[in-house]
């Protein structure tokens, strides 16, 4: 009862931090965002028995397949599936689970003493068959504490309630009960498909979740895999509440793009001529976009994929005020840099379509200086 409460208690405090985090508020369709996984991987279970194995004794395989959703770039849903076996250890002497259809009737009568090798003081090491299925909330830190907004890695934690199944096998009896279940991954971003991970586990069960009672309140493996993350193709967030600085900053463009786009998106007219389709926005000293900006990406992304002739021209800015002309002309170069690698790595626009350069603080684009912390989106002919 008290691992169910303490899962509980995370879970909110969890969810609740995301949204906390969280200064735009997100959501996506539900088509989009979506994953799969697979690993294997090493584990040990730590009840009272088998801890008088040696640890290499106490060693077994994992397995496991998972599937999931990311509501937002901090919080994610999913549910997994893992097991194989346990090796533990027991004794003859003490209460058992006499009869699997009377799940809670309990008795002397050890069921594996038939299928072991019994030692002279009673005790003999056992091999248990499980599955344990379970749903999780899953809180990237990277994204929470804004440390990699649009890069490779990320840590990721989870804590979630589960059904762990101990299948009949060689005197076990099937015995069914409830799992907590927490895990940190460690992940790294291959390309916009595919993800490698590490990820350390631990689900915690009653005692009696093995059939025999030893007077714990719970027992617990700790399991480490590895394993493979499969990424859909429709990714992306939708911004209900874009922050006031994107708001002005749109309104400021879209006088100059709205024809432009209407007569690129819908008659996909050959132009001849550059122009600036999009403007990005950075925070002081930042080279990672303010959050709520997806729009601006979905619109170069659009027009790339309208025109295969096209490509786009990346042009970092930094503010006259901030800096000197060398700090603003390396900032600058790393906002047009990063902006090129949110279009290939998240929207999968190929990289020979996208030039990128920093022009610093000598050149500002527009008149009220905050709004020159910006990279500016110019489409032209090949």
């Amino acid at each position: 009862m008290k691992s169910l409460l303490m899962a509980g208690v995370i879970l909110f405090s969890a969810v609740a931090l995301a949204s906390a985090q969280d200064n735009v508020k997100k959501e996506n369709t539900f088509l989009n965002n979506w994953y799969v996984e697979a690993g294997a991987g090493a584990q040990a279970l730590f009840s009272t028995d088998a801890t008088r194995l040696s640890p290499k004794d106490r060693i077994s395989s994992s397995f496991s397949v998972a599937g999931g959703k990311w509501i937002t770039p901090y919080l994610g849903f999913r549910l997994k599936v893992e097991g194989y076996a346990y090796r533990a250890y027991s004794e003859v002497d003490g209460l058992y689970l006499d009869d699997a259809v009377m799940f809670w009737v309990w008795g002397n009568n050890d069921p594996h003493r038939l299928n072991v090798r019994i030692m002279p003081d009673g005790s003999y090491n056992r091999n248990l068959r499980y599955i344990n299925t379970h749903a999780d909330v899953q809180l990237s830190l990277f994204n929470m504490l804004d440390l990699k907004p649009k890069e490779k890695w990320d840590v990721i934690m989870s804590a979630g309630i589960g059904y762990n199944r101990l299948i009949a096998f060689k005197g076990n009896s099937g015995v069914n009960s409830i799992s907590t279940n927490f895990g940190v991954m460690a992940k790294y971003r291959l390309n916009s498909y595919l993800d490698i991970n590490m990820e350390v586990g631990t689900a915690l069960m009653p005692d009696q979740f093995d059939g025999r009672v030893t007077g714990k309140m719970y027992e617990n493996n700790l399991a480490v895999t590895l394993g493979v993350s499969y990424k859909f193709k429709r990714r992306g967030y939708k911004s209900n509440n874009v922050p006031i600085e994107v708001v002005r900053e749109v309104e400021k463009v879209i006088r100059d793009t709205v024809n432009t786009v209407k007569r690129v998106v819908v008659e996909k007219k050959v132009f001849n001529e550059p122009f600036a389709l999009s403007t990005i926005s950075f925070r002081i000293n930042q080279y990672n976009p303010i959050l709520g900006q997806q729009i601006a990406f979905e619109n170069i992304v659009k027009y790339l994929n309208a025109n295969p002739n096209a490509v786009v021209r990346l042009d970092g800015y930094a503010d006259s005020e901030t800096g000197t002309p060398e700090y603003n002309l390396a900032l600058s170069t790393k906002r047009a840099a990063t902006v090129r690698s949110i279009l290939i790595n998240d929207y999968g626009i190929e990289s020979s379509r996208i030039q990128a350069q920093g022009i610093g603080s000598n050149s500002q684009p527009y008149s009220e200086n905050k709004f020159n912390r910006a990279v500016v989106a110019t489409m032209l002919e090949k």
